[in-house]
């Protein structure tokens, strides 16, 4: 009995160890566990306020996802079936009337070689950017690459790939999401070049709710 009683408190104790232990690796999981970039159109609304003074002074980088590929989908496409799909053309038109709306004149736009990029900074900004490679290569240095691009008082609008933007998610801290087809990261870098504040993103259904058009 004495036997049975001595195995049963070990069992306890070891219960009770194990289940600290459990709870002790969830939360460090959790701190350690990076933060997802905020979604502007939910619970973040508060940003866009600061995301259109940012604008306003030239300060924002946006990296904004092609829209959608042909090659993934049984559907028409665009042009080419390395390119855009036909039913793409309706986002981006709409796209092109929200950066409208943002106001482009302080703006410079890039966007990778690869002809579904190209087709996206077409139908979303009149094809007025320029191809750079480091867009579509988009190796661990992409945000350095960015950053470098960006000049003062100029927003810069980088149309490039998801694992491109997984690059700089890494890089910034954050965890790495796949973007939706059309996604505007949004960062700023406020008076200090080297400071990257990332203020969210918007889905491209979404700017419309999330600056109250």
């Amino acid at each position: 009995m004495h036997y049975l009683s001595g195995l049963t408190g070990w069992l306890n104790r070891y219960k009770l160890s194990l289940g600290v232990s459990l709870l002790a690796s969830a939360l460090l999981y959790f701190v350690l566990e990076p933060p997802a970039i905020a979604d502007l159109s939910e619970e973040h609304r508060h940003y866009t306020g600061e995301l259109l003074q940012s604008w306003d002074r030239g300060e924002v980088v946006v990296l904004l996802r092609h829209l959608e590929r042909c090659d993934r989908y049984d559907v028409p496409c665009l042009t080419d079936k390395s390119g855009l799909t036909a039913r793409a053309k309706l986002v981006g038109d709409e796209l092109h009337e929200d950066f409208g709306e943002l106001g482009l004149d302080k703006a410079i736009v890039y966007n990778s070689p690869a002809l579904r990029t190209a087709e996206t900074e077409a139908l979303v900004f009149g094809d007025v950017g320029e191809e750079r490679d480091w867009l579509a290569s988009c190796e661990e240095d992409f945000i350095d690459n960015a950053l470098s691009n960006k000049q003062a008082d100029r927003n810069l609008i980088l149309v490039t790939h998801s694992h491109c933007i997984n690059h700089a998610q890494e890089a910034l801290g954050y965890a790495e999401e796949l973007p939706s087809y059309g996604s505007a990261i949004f960062l700023s870098l406020e008076d200090n070049p080297e400071v990257v504040k990332v203020l969210g993103f918007i889905d491209p259904e979404d700017w419309d709710l999330t600056f109250g058009h």
